[in-house]
């Protein structure tokens, strides 16, 4: 059986990173709105607004491409068994299977 493993952060995880950056333009827009921020003309919610939206996209998006491309780098382990570099090693145990039917009680 193989796994995969990836030290960072799950593909998922960067999806969610960026609606995290996603909200937090969300929230600074109107903050740096009231702060004057994008100037104080007639255009100023019009670039709020540009800012908002391509803020939240690019977040959105960065996420989810970062995620997507961090599949790619993914390593797979495999088991000691599936190893193609040596010889497989078997487990110990009997040589041969007990047989299926009444368990052996001693001194019968």
């Amino acid at each position: 059986m193989s796994t995969y493993r990836f030290s960072w952060l799950r593909p998922g995880g960067y999806t969610r990173l960026g609606g995290v950056g996603a909200v937090a333009v969300l929230f600074a827009t109107p903050m740096l709105w009231a702060l004057g921020a994008f100037d104080a003309g007639e255009d100023t919610m019009k670039r709020a607004l540009i800012f908002l939206f391509a803020g939240m996209w690019f977040f959105v998006g960065t996420g989810y491409v970062f995620g997507w491309a961090i599949r790619g780098f993914m390593v797979r382990l495999k088991d000691h068994e599936d190893d193609d570099d040596g010889p497989a090693h078997r487990p110990a145990g009997p040589a041969h299977a007990p047989p299926a039917g009444a368990p052996h009680r001693p001194g019968h």
